[in-house]
């Protein structure tokens, strides 16, 4: 069994965390297994990268701020050549990677790429902070703190 890279645990608590405090539905469903990781990547001959791994051995599906973020099992693009999609942003923007490099990338009119997964966690972060900040104005940090105290 693989083990979970801290940081990607530690972003999904804090992804977890946000969702808690903000008025909108989420939900993650239960971890993939390795041997469900594994099989995929052997039937597909493409190899899922490590911090995505780690992800669906947090979450199998992820539904963030009303489906504004979707993090899924992946599948083989059908639009896309040596592409993989693991999840949608919006509407419109599908979040992929590439089963040649393993980098991360979104795609709506444009490409745009994030330096990995890690990267792309820290922008649904950011735009969670944004969107706590909007409904509850400077006072979100400390309803935060209150809720989740350090330990």
């Amino acid at each position: 069994m693989e083990n979970i890279i801290q940081e990607v645990k530690d972003g999904f608590e804090d992804i977890n965390k946000l969702s808690s405090i903000l008025n909108c539905d989420y939900s993650f469903d239960p971890p993939a297994s390795y041997e469900e990781i594994s099989d995929w990547e052997k039937d597909n001959n493409a190899r899922i990268p490590d911090m995505y791994k780690s992800w669906l051995m947090l979450t199998k599906y992820a539904r963030i701020m009303g489906g504004e973020f979707e993090l899924f099992f992946p599948e083989i693009s059908k639009h896309y050549e040596n592409a993989v999609l693991i999840g949608n942003i919006g509407c419109s923007k599908e979040l992929l990677f590439s089963s040649d490099t393993g980098g991360i990338y979104s795609i709506e009119d444009e490409i745009d790429e994030y330096e990995d997964f890690l990267g792309f966690l820290t922008y649904v972060q950011i735009t969670m902070e944004d969107e706590a900040e909007e409904e509850y104005g400077e006072e979100w940090l400390s309803l935060y703190d209150e809720r989740f105290p350090e330990s």
